[in-house]
This record gives C-alpha cells, structure tokens and sequence, in this order.
C-alpha cells in the first residue's frame, strides 16, 4: 500500500468525534477491531444488516447508493452510523454501500459493543445522533 499522507491513528481520532472529550474517545478506542480492504471491495454492503460503525483510517472510499455517487470519504470520517442507530427508515438495514477506491485502514465498532458503552460515551451518542439525523433534514441532497 502506498502511504497516504492523510491518515488518522484511531477511530478517536474521528472527525466527528473532535469535540468529544478525551476519556470519551479512549473508551471508543478500546472497543474499535481494525481491519483492512482491498481497492475496489466494499467495505459495507447496501442492504445489509448494520452491525458496525466504521471510521475510515487511511486511503479513500466512496458512498453509493443503488448506481449513485452520492459522498467520498477519507482518513477521519466515519460511516454506518445510520444502521447501527437504527433510525426510522433504516431498519437496521444499510441504505448505501460503500466501496474502498484505495487500499483502505478501517476501526470498526461492533453495534452491540458501542450499545453496551453508550453511557459511558454520552458526548460521543450525541455525536452520533445529530450525525445521523443531518442525513434526514429537509433539503439536504
């Protein structure tokens, strides 16, 4: 894998997470399995059951949903908030895939894990939920 200049050590390191304190990110941390993708292999599937939290760590990534292009990622931004919340609409069920354009570093954190810690992350739950709740707001495209 060609180094990429822009990568993060941890899912802590999550652009979402930023504003969460330390303590908060550690336990994120702890929870996190690594793992690493292929170029040209999904990372999720559309349709599938949300059982993960992703923050991509190193390489490039692109979101899709049916044949659409709808969002790149990089280093630092997360993914699969959606499903793993379980939002109305959602199922459970991911709405997009989302495919590795590089070889890609990935934390990913298990739904039931993040569920079991979620009062011991308060900043990062609300994190999560104002997340996944810009996705359903009027007018966003």
């Amino acid at each position: 894998m060609v180094a990429m200049s822009n990568t993060v050590r941890d899912v802590g390191d999550a652009k979402l997470f930023a504003s969460c304190p330390k303590a908060e990110r550690d336990v994120l941390k702890t929870l996190a399995v690594p793992l690493r993708v292929a170029a040209g292999e999904d990372i999720v599937g559309q349709g599938d059951f949300g059982a993960t939290i992703g923050v991509l760590l190193e390489g490039r990534a692109s979101v899709w949903i049916n044949d659409d292009h709808i969002a790149d990622l990089e280093a630092g931004d997360c993914f699969g908030e959606l499903a793993v919340l379980a939002l109305p609409g959602s199922h459970g069920h991911r709405m997009a895939r989302v495919r590795a354009d590089s070889e890609v570093r990935v934390d990913t954190i298990a739904k039931r894990e993040l569920s079991d810690n979620l009062g011991d992350i308060p900043a990062i739950a609300e994190c999560l939920r104002d997340q996944a709740a810009s996705y359903r707001s009027p007018g966003r495209d």
